[in-house]
């Protein structure tokens, strides 16, 4: 049935519809009144779906202009059972390397016209639990969940995931049947391990969270097996957080505990910038007197003083994959058992451990 348009309608700028209790937003059935057609018309006009004249199709797209109308994200979502929307939570959003990996993942969202919605756990896994909860609530499609902890993320990810897809990131938890996307942390050890052998130290010691990660587990292993195997001195690993406040309180642990390593290797690198700063502050030279390596390679490695010998993270390949593996699971183009991809790190070296092969530490002179 042909619609009547009306003509000789007044262009307006209106945002807000006047009713005798005030303003309202626009809704659709004022933007069918506007372009003088039915709200079925304007409906199928707005949403792109069903047929109509093309005189109706210009009326209605010229009178949602004049009137600034902005669809009902919430009812679209209800009806066609999506929010388009994706969940993502992280330990902490403070930390430079969690930042750089959520942003890497919105960019590929986007180019799925996912929207992210992000919460920060802030260290406290019972924080983490809440939030997941409140996202699940809220809607979303998916999840992708960088886990607090091994052991106490597991219950509400294993909860969220009987609802909606959710993948792990970076971190992992429990034996869940949920995805996993991170890096080989073993492998990326051992690259630190042998370029400071290759510059001749033989004692290191390791800086790092408490045990309470898979990466921070998978890291301490790979430091205490990988020093064994190349009959270096061992030394106690220094367990704290990741943070440069419990970096420069390593330094001052370890100059209690008598001479300095050759090397200190650290498990992320805002704990390397809190040891370089406190070596520093304790007139201890970087490299000169002591190798100093990070895990991460965030934006800040290459412009502290010196510059941080680290391990990089393929940022935009973790997101991609992980995005993908999502994305995958929410359109059922993936039914298949959990999937679980370890991309390779590498080295990126600089200034920080590049000792000069003449120079004798001050800190091991007799």
């Amino acid at each position: 049935m042909r619609e009547r348009l009306q003509s000789g309608r007044a262009s307006t700028n209106i945002k807000a519809v006047s009713t005798g209790d005030g303003h309202r937003p626009v809704q659709l059935r004022d933007v069918a009144a506007e372009a003088g057609v039915s709200i079925s018309t304007a409906s199928r006009v707005l949403t792109g779906s069903g047929r109509c004249s093309p005189g109706a199709k210009i009326a209605v797209l010229a009178a949602a202009k004049r009137l600034s109308y902005q669809p009902n994200k919430i009812a679209r979502a209800l009806r066609a059972k999506t929010t388009r929307s994706i969940g993502m939570t992280v330990p902490w959003l403070r930390n430079p390397f969690y930042a750089e990996l959520v942003e890497a993942v919105d960019v590929f969202l986007q180019r799925f016209e996912f929207d992210l919605v992000l919460a920060d756990a802030r260290g406290s896994w019972q924080d983490e639990a809440r939030r997941v909860h409140s996202l699940v609530s809220r809607r979303v499609d998916g999840l992708i969940v960088i886990p607090t902890q091994q052991t106490n993320s597991a219950e509400a990810l294993a909860e969220a995931n009987r609802s909606i897809p959710v993948v792990q990131l970076e971190y992992e938890t429990g034996n869940l049947d949920i995805d996993y996307v991170g890096i080989d942390n073993t492998l990326g050890i051992n690259l630190v391990l042998d370029h400071l052998v290759d510059l001749g130290a033989s004692s290191v010691r390791f800086v790092s969270s408490a045990v309470i990660s898979s990466a921070s587990r998978s890291r301490l292993k790979a430091f205490s097996d990988g020093v064994e195997e190349r009959g270096m001195r061992p030394h106690e690993p220094i367990l704290g957080r990741f943070t440069t406040k419990f970096g420069k309180e390593a330094v001052t642990m370890i100059l209690a505990g008598g001479a300095m390593p050759d090397a200190i290797v650290c498990a992320s690198d805002v704990v390397a910038l809190g040891v370089i700063g406190q070596l520093h502050a304790e007139g201890i030279s970087v490299p000169e007197d002591v190798m100093v390596t990070g895990f991460d390679d965030i934006v800040f490695a290459e412009l502290c003083d010196p510059p941080l010998t680290t391990v990089h993270q393929p940022r935009r390949r973790l997101a991609d994959a992980a995005v993908s593996a999502l994305v995958g699971r929410i359109t059922g183009e993936n039914r298949g058992p959990p999937t679980r991809v370890e991309l390779p790190p590498h080295l990126v070296v600089r200034r920080s451990s590049l000792r000069p092969p003449h120079v004798v530490p001050s800190s091991n002179l007799a």
